[in-house]
């Protein structure tokens, strides 16, 4: 019984630290899942959602039902996810405004020991492929350098398709460590107007993305789920080069080319270049906080060090 009560709570707390990540553009919830030792875990249950689950669920055998989707492993994990956005979301936005070196510097360390972990359980077992690295990475790389779209003021018709498929493609990006559903949405220009919906509990915008979600979600799972078990090095390697790519986005020390309006009417960025620390410093005139960042840093890769755990046999399992 004790045993059961501490899986639930550490997956409550994978849930928790997921539902942050996918809070900032640039780190991915799928990334923390990966670290958890839950991903595969976490695929499989989502692919369960099929033909034989309700086949279940019409005779009435719902405990069968409850256990063949792994039903107390995605409640506790839901329940996770949900309380940190509903918790987090502020603080993370006031942080991210009120110390952005630093925060940009946290997370920095953290997806940077998240792909040299990887990186070491592919090179251990033999399954690098140093190919799909390189394509991961170049995707990447690419994503984040890509111009964000005008801001969307709000759908109407046929434009609620559009809004349909960008939950899709964004909670698929979700589930990838190494990409971001939140930075998909930026780019696709969706992002401001959703969170501002999602503020104003707009029922009808919320089930409109949600139901790309859920759409999103069931095909993109299966096809993980069938890419794992079939070519597991090449997937993973891919993923890592993903990961790697994503330090282009988290690069704390930014200068903004141009700005646009969101829909509050107010300026944020719309074109960044990266910068090294002084020159930062020299542009900006601001404190590149260097000595703090990359003791934040640090500090957040030994965390992952200490408690991450990749293991490719629970991938394609």
């Amino acid at each position: 019984m004790v045993k059961n009560t501490l899986i639930q709570w550490r997956t409550f707390f994978t849930g928790l630290l997921m539902g942050a990540a996918d809070l900032v553009p640039g780190i991915s919830g799928g990334t923390v899942a990966l670290l958890g030792g839950i991903y595969g875990r976490l695929l499989a249950a989502i692919s369960r959602f099929d033909m034989h689950l309700l086949k279940l669920v019409r005779v009435r055998e719902i405990r069968k039902a409850w256990n063949y989707v792994d039903g107390l492993f995605l409640t506790n994990l839901a329940i996770g996810i949900i309380s940190s956005i509903l918790l987090l979301s502020q603080v993370i936005a006031w942080l991210l405004y009120a110390q952005p070196l630093i925060m940009w510097s946290l997370f920095l360390g953290l997806i940077m020991v998240a792909s040299a972990l990887l990186l070491r359980e592919l090179y251990v077992q033999s399954q690098l492929r140093k190919y799909w690295l390189f394509v991961g990475l170049l995707v990447s790389v690419s994503l984040a350098n890509l111009p964000i779209l005008q801001s969307v003021e709000g759908f109407s018709g046929l434009g609620y398709l559009w809004l349909m498929a960008a939950g899709a493609v964004a909670i698929s990006a979700m589930i990838l460590p190494g990409i971001s559903g939140s930075f998909i949405l930026l780019m696709l220009g969706i992002y401001p107007f959703l969170i501002a919906r999602l503020a104003a509990l707009d029922f009808q915008v919320i089930a409109v993305f949600a139901l790309g979600c859920g759409f999103g979600l069931l095909v993109f799972s299966r096809l993980i789920s069938y890419l794992l078990k079939r070519h597991t090095a090449a997937v993973m390697s891919l993923l890592a080069g993903l990961m790697m790519g994503s330090a282009v986005k988290l690069w704390p020390w930014k200068y903004t080319l141009s700005y646009r309006l969101n829909s509050a009417g107010l300026e944020v960025p719309l074109e960044q270049e990266n910068l090294m620390p002084w020159t930062y410093s020299q542009i900006t005139g601001a404190d590149n906080q260097l000595m703090w960042c990359l003791v934040v840093c640090i500090l957040a890769g030994l965390v992952v060090a200490k408690f991450g755990r990749i293991q490719l046999q629970d991938l394609a399992a």
